[in-house]
């Protein structure tokens, strides 16, 4: 099954499948567990007449993780009090985004004339229902089974010199449009190949290429952490954090410019494209 919201370009106001939100959608589906959802054909609702919206609420938690890739480690000059540019974290970095920096796939992302713009592809977990203090003695497979509704591809954009100047990433990771999440939710804990494929391609020249079992923390290990500490309510996305290949680590580096295209393909889910603009 594949969920996702969208807005309908021949009329106005926005459209989810079935329900009004994904966390109602959701929480209907699960709490039935056999919802058949259907699109009355009359509508002609296709990929072609409706805008694609992020599969997230605008009161979504989004927790993200960094440094979750051993070949990601030291790419990157994040260091501050408690990171280390190269050491291998020894608990997951976990930050969150705000939710107005969601947009769906096909949103053009303003660089708000920045030159530091960087990409960040990223497999993401839709939770499927509340969660509060999992326990560790919980298995991954039943972390996943119990709480993943489904799987969906995020960017973590990021403007990186902003995320180094304030001692914290919030403002660079942040900025309107800087989430891109979508282009749908592909249902159920177990919808992906173990050792799914990540490729990040700019222009159409593959950046990233990397399969989502090389995570320093599990999914499941960062859905037990933030749950010890905040409410989990479905509808939230965790972000699992991006493998090597973004713009920073390059010599010289290759950020985003006007006119560039960010297409993100993992493995059983799809793609997420999206232009950048000035």
């Amino acid at each position: 099954m594949y969920a996702a919201k969208f807005r309908d370009k021949r009329r106005d106001g926005a459209q989810a499948v079935v329900s009004r939100t994904m966390r109602e959608l959701l929480t209907m589906f699960y709490a039935l567990d056999a919802y058949e959802m259907t699109l009355d054909a009359d509508d002609g609702w296709t990929l072609g007449n409706v805008t694609l919206l992020a599969c997230a609420d605008d009161d979504a938690k989004v927790c993200c993780v960094g440094k979750n890739y051993v070949e990601h480690v030291g790419e990157v000059d994040t260091q501050m009090p408690g990171i280390s540019k190269t050491a291998i974290p020894e608990l997951p970095i976990i930050f969150p985004k705000a939710s107005t920096s969601l947009c769906g796939s096909g949103t053009s992302v303003e660089l708000r004339e920045r030159e530091d713009v960087d990409y960040e592809g990223e497999l993401t977990a839709i939770i499927k229902r509340e969660c509060k203090d999992i326990s560790d003695d919980a298995s991954d497979v039943d972390v996943i089974s119990t709480y993943v509704a489904g799987w969906t591809i995020a960017n973590d954009v990021t403007a990186r010199v902003l995320q180094k100047s304030h001692q914290q990433w919030y403002l660079g990771k942040s900025c309107d449009g800087f989430c891109p999440l979508g282009p749908w939710i592909v249902a159920g804990h177990d919808a992906l190949p173990s050792a799914a494929s990540l490729v990040t391609k700019v222009n159409g020249e593959i950046r990233q290429n990397s399969t989502v079992d090389k995570m320093i923390f599990s999914t499941a290990e960062l859905i037990r952490c933030v749950s010890k500490y905040q409410t989990l309510r479905a509808g939230d996305a965790i972000l699992t954090g991006t493998p090597s290949g973004v713009g920073a680590g390059f010599n010289p580096k290759r950020f985003l410019r006007p006119g560039d295209v960010v297409e993100i393909e993992i493995e059983g889910i799809g793609a997420l494209v999206n232009d950048f603009v000035a």
